[in-house]
């Protein structure tokens, strides 16, 4: 299943906040995110490639500083359901249903016992320093995540008890930062993470519940799910430089470094694309090509404004290039 690039974009924004110099790595693959596509969406293993170039020597334990500055913007029709829901039972249930479309990489699930609840989540692989670094941010972030919203939701934060999958710092001012954070009754060493709330929690009403509203956001959420699901295969190399390439509006990235964010050599990409008939500049002329009818058929643009948003620094090369593709000028082709 593919995912949302939000995510990345949030991961991306809550290092720069946290003080890691990240936009020097995406230099070196070519990537710009304050250009990229918010409604594009990214299969994992690119998201993947991605993450180790902006993750290496990152420390893990910067995760929770990361996570803090995760925001609920982004979610757009989830946020809207969740806010909707008629009490908080179902605000997990929904949370969980359409997990794929927040910016966690792990599983969430629910958990009773005896009178308590808990929304648990279980990292992907916190056995590589990725992984944990991920499972940080994300912990954070969805703690975070469910504080903002009972402040949305007209709530009062309920007492939460935390579990953490990994071990305690050695260090007392660091383990100082965690419980400033979580709290003093946060529980280090656990096999998941969880959030225990009271059972009564279960049944607390939403002043914003809308039925209606709550149906509209549901059908969203749904249709979102199954554009996400739209391609389930490994995709192949085409499909790889095609996916990166479509990911940012402005200059392409150049062979180089679309081959260093796919982690292949560019020699080998070359190669390998020639093998497939195809090569990596007629892939980006194909995109911008298609970018260019999609940015057109919007009739929201100027010319000027197309040839920016394509990477040409100046209109009369976009149009030169257009009348080569389609045999007529971008004026001509919108009348």
């Amino acid at each position: 299943m593919k995912r949302s690039i939000l995510s990345l974009m949030y991961l991306v924004q809550g290092m720069r906040k946290a003080g890691i110099d990240v936009d020097e790595k995406l230099q070196t693959i070519g990537l710009r995110i304050d250009a990229l596509d918010a409604t594009s969406i990214i299969h994992p293993s690119l998201e993947w490639d991605v993450l180790k170039v902006i993750g290496e020597d990152v420390a893990p334990e910067k995760g929770l500083f990361i996570g803090q500055h995760y925001a609920l913007a982004g979610y757009g029709p989830l946020l809207m359901l969740l806010v909707t829901s008629s009490d908080i039972h179902t605000v997990l249930k929904q949370g969980i249903r359409f997990q794929q479309l927040t910016h966690l990489t792990g599983h969430l699930s629910l958990q009773v016992l005896d009178s308590k609840m808990a929304l648990c989540y279980q990292p992907q692989d916190i056995q590589i320093e990725l992984g944990l670094l991920l499972a940080q941010c994300e912990i954070s972030g969805t703690y975070k995540f469910i504080r903002d919203l009972y402040k949305m939701m007209g709530l009062a934060s309920p007492q939460v008890q935390i579990d953490l999958p990994f071990q305690a710092p050695q260090d007392p001012e660091q383990l100082a930062v965690y419980h400033d954070y979580y709290g003093t009754q946060v529980k280090f060493g656990a096999a998941s993470a969880c959030f225990w709330f009271d059972e009564s929690v279960f049944d607390v009403k939403i002043p914003s519940a809308d039925i209606i509203t709550f149906r509209l956001y549901e059908a969203k959420c749904i249709a979102e799910l199954e554009r996400l699901m739209s391609d389930e295969d490994a995709p192949s190399l085409i499909q790889r430089v095609q996916d990166y390439l479509e990911l940012q509006t402005g200059l392409m990235p150049s062979m180089a470094e679309t081959a260093q964010a796919l982690n292949v050599p560019e020699r080998t990409l070359r190669h390998q694309l020639q093998q497939l008939n195809t090569s990596y500049k007629q892939i980006r002329e194909d995109i911008i090509k298609d970018k260019a009818l999609r940015l057109m058929e919007y009739k929201e643009y100027s010319i000027e404004m197309i040839a920016e948003l394509l990477g040409y620094s100046e209109p009369a090369a976009f149009n030169h290039a257009f009348k080569r593709w389609f045999g007529q000028s971008p004026r001509k082709y919108t009348k």
